[in-house]
């Protein structure tokens, strides 16, 4: 099994070489520099032969031969084996999955989202009853006078909320910046 590794990882290694060196020779015949030309020179070649270009640094140092002990015997490792082994029975254990018939939602979150579904169908069923009015109209003149009395732009508050109110002041009457501007200089001018 090692040598297929190795044998393995060699045929690896010069087909990696050779997709190298092939590279190499479409950068020159396109007038391209080499890849290793930054820091090697432009005359760079990778090297034909199949070892490593670091082989000299596998090499040991001449002062390590005093640090080799000659009599070192290279024993095998032990494995340890515990005297109590856990038994994995995946079948035993207890499914766990959530179950929400227990579940209470807190009173104010239903409150809440039972408010804001009257509100909604209320709102709806006022457009509809309005649309209604104007439909029953006997004449286009009564619905015309009808649609205006019920628009925005009339001083009838019970038809229309506070919110809404308070959004028709803010938006809709609005003077522009020079009529501001000159509404603010009369206000400031005392005529007496």
């Amino acid at each position: 099994m090692a040598t297929f590794k190795m044998s393995h990882s060699s045929d690896r290694r010069t087909l990696i070489q050779e997709k190298r060196k092939l590279m190499e020779d479409k950068r020159m015949s396109m007038g391209m520099k080499s890849f290793c030309a930054s820091f090697i020179g432009s005359q760079f070649r990778p090297s034909d032969e199949p070892r490593y270009s670091f082989s000299t640094m596998t090499k040991r140092h001449r002062s390590d031969k005093q640090l080799v002990d000659v009599n070192y015997e290279e024993t095998d490792e032990e494995v340890y084996e515990p005297i109590y082994q856990t038994v994995f029975a995946d079948d035993r254990d207890p499914v766990h999955e959530p179950t929400f018939s227990k579940h209470r939602i807190p009173l104010q979150i239903r409150c809440l989202e039972r408010y804001h579904n009257s509100k909604r169908e209320y709102a709806q069923q006022f457009k509809r009853e309005i649309k209604l009015l104007i439909d029953n109209q006997s004449t286009a003149e009564n619905a015309w006078q009808f649609v205006r009395t019920m628009a925005y732009t009339s001083l009838w508050p019970p038809l229309h909320t506070r919110k809404e109110l308070k959004m028709f002041e803010k938006d809709f009457c609005k003077l522009s910046p020079t009529e501001q501007h000159r509404f603010n200089k009369i206000m400031s001018t005392n005529f007496c």
